[in-house]
């Protein structure tokens, strides 16, 4: 103890300041040198700001009471450090920096000499390294010119050995349980980061430190898709073989260049890299997503690009790396696939449609031939031919809605009136087939913007087909009622035969009806027609007890 109290006593001697971390292994060692670094001070008249927690205080009053007298307490100030270093808020070096400047002016106004003594502590989540030797170094400048004694403990088992160097150089002096010494790191005027050989790093770290660069190596080295690795100041450090034979470009070539000057990024694609960049920053990974690349040959290859943050050995970002995996061949093959599917589609619409219209074109050269060989005109024959013909053109006109985008031409309808316009229409056949249509409307005003035409169309279909599945009459509501802000609902709900579930399956597949005249096309332009715009279609059947169809459209 007394060597101890010898050792403070010269330090306060020979500085004007005195900056000391202390490094303490127990709690015993830490009390018995907070009491000596108190007694100390008390001895040379100086005051003594304590900033602690509330245990760790207790302690120390309570062995301080020991020696001195209760009178003689007054000289020691206590201040909370969960208070002192928010450690349940931010960790900010300006806001502590201040608070301490306002604890000691008090003093400084009165020409009272004071010591302090820290205990520095924070939560691992909320205090980066950066910022706590940030801290550090604003401290030093601090305490220098104030030209005070102070001392940061910190508990040793919390500090790594590289962080311990790194706060060494804000500070003098570095103290332990044992033994008090300058800091041989210490540089005036600056955060100075020297480089530190292996020797200062125990063989086991020194160990670990090697097989992980030999693990990160391999990796790069062996890895089948391209991988470029980026330093700090986003320069390529590396790259390995997966990526010459990618993109063409040699290594020596790529070596060196910023993130931005890399050829295989085409110039549209360079917002990638800021994006990309921030999110390593932020110690986030990027997995796989689709974007293109240059190769040294001109062409542009689909990739997937995965990113993710290099770590040194404080756990600080010190870089990034970017893996690339080729999908062209996967894309092709996609391409393909499609195309294949497409020309399969192709060839059955192809294939329904020669049937359709032979059916018709066979029925009008029989009745050409009759007609030929026939001396009486016969105006069945005429009626009948021009059926046929208005068959064919029928057929057409919905192929070229489904073939030929329609100009849209968006206005605000009021739906309610459009949809009384197509029961108006619709009326004379409903009556003719004993159909009673029963409006239900939530309101005469629901306002949506469409091409009024081809709502239309969509409505009469339905109605249509509704009145036709109702052979001995029967009863059809149409629904109307906004579902939200957002949406309105058109519902046609029918009493008639119903559709069967396997037909119900194959509803929307071109010239699949069970219409006797039917062609097939009308649910798929009236599905894509309301699909134009932005809406939905659903079907609800049950056999023998009706059909409810339901559009949704947005307001």
């Amino acid at each position: 103890m007394k060597e101890r109290i010898l050792q403070l006593t010269q330090l306060a001697e020979i500085s004007n300041h005195g900056h000391i971390l202390y490094m303490y292994d127990s709690l015993d060692g830490y009390l018995k040198n907070a009491i000596s670094y108190i007694l100390t001070g008390y001895k040379q008249g100086n005051q003594l700001l304590l900033i602690d927690n509330d245990e760790r205080y207790n302690l120390i009053v309570h062995r301080l009471k020991e020696i001195l007298q209760s009178d003689d307490m007054s000289f020691l100030h206590y201040v909370n450090n969960a208070e002192f270093y928010r450690l349940h808020g931010d960790f900010h070096c300006d806001s502590i920096i201040r608070h301490f400047n306002r604890l000691l002016a008090p003093f400084f106004e009165e020409g009272i000499p004071i010591r302090t003594w820290a205990h520095v502590e924070w939560r691992e989540k909320d205090v980066d390294h950066l910022e706590l030797e940030h801290y550090e170094y604003v401290s030093d400048q601090n305490i220098e010119k104030s030209g005070i004694i102070s001392v940061c403990a910190y508990d040793g088992q919390y500090v790594t050995a590289s962080l311990q160097n790194k706060l060494q150089r804000s500070h003098e002096y570095l103290m332990t349980d044992t033994e008090l010494v300058k800091s041989t790191l210490y540089k005036m005027g600056g955060m100075v980061y020297p480089s530190l050989s292996v020797q200062e790093i125990d063989n086991k770290t020194a160990n670990k430190l090697k097989a992980t660069k030999h693990q990160l190596q391999s990796f790069i080295t062996n890895n089948l898709d391209p991988v470029i690795i980026y330093d700090h100041a986003d320069r390529v450090i590396s790259v390995n073989l997966a990526f010459e034979k990618t993109f063409g470009w040699s290594r020596e070539s790529i070596l060196g260049l910023n993130a931005t000057e890399l050829p295989i990024l085409p110039e549209d694609r360079k917002f990638e890299f800021y994006r990309n960049r921030s999110f390593t920053l932020r110690g986030e990974k990027i997995v796989e997503y689709e974007t293109v690349r240059n190769t040294k040959d001109g062409h542009m290859i689909h990739v997937l690009v995965s990113c993710f943050p290099l770590l040194n050995a404080e756990n600080y970002n010190d870089g990034w790396a970017v893996i690339i995996k080729d999908i062209s061949e996967k894309k092709q093959a996609q391409e393909l696939l499609i195309r294949s599917e497409q020309l399969s589609i192709a060839g059955e619409l192809a294939a329904g449609i020669a049937h359709e219209i032979r059916n018709p074109i066979t029925s009008i050269k029989g009745f050409f031939q009759l007609l030929q060989s026939d001396t009486i005109k016969n105006n069945t024959y005429y009626d009948i031919i021009l059926s046929e013909i208005e068959r064919i053109e029928t057929i057409l006109s919905e192929l070229l809605l489904l073939a030929k985008p329609q100009e849209m031409n968006l206005v605000s309808i009021n739906l309610c009136m459009l949809l009384n316009d197509v029961i108006v229409l619709m009326d004379a056949q409903a009556n003719m087939n004993s159909v009673l249509m029963i409006t239900e409307f939530e309101t005469e005003e629901i306002y949506i913007k469409c091409e009024e035409n081809q709502i239309k169309q969509v409505c009469i279909n339905f109605i249509k087909n509704a009145i036709e599945a109702m052979a001995n009459g029967g009863k059809l509501v149409i629904r109307l009622e906004k579902k939200g802000n957002e949406k309105v609902l058109i519902s046609f709900i029918d009493d008639g035969c119903g559709i069967p579930s396997n037909v119900l399956e194959k509803l929307g597949q071109p010239f699949y009806t069970t219409k006797e005249k039917g062609t097939g096309l009308g649910f798929m332009v009236s599905k894509k027609i309301i699909e134009n715009h932005k809406g939905t279609v659903t079907i609800e059947s049950e056999e023998n007890k009706g059909t409810k169809i339901e559009l949704t459209l947005p307001l």
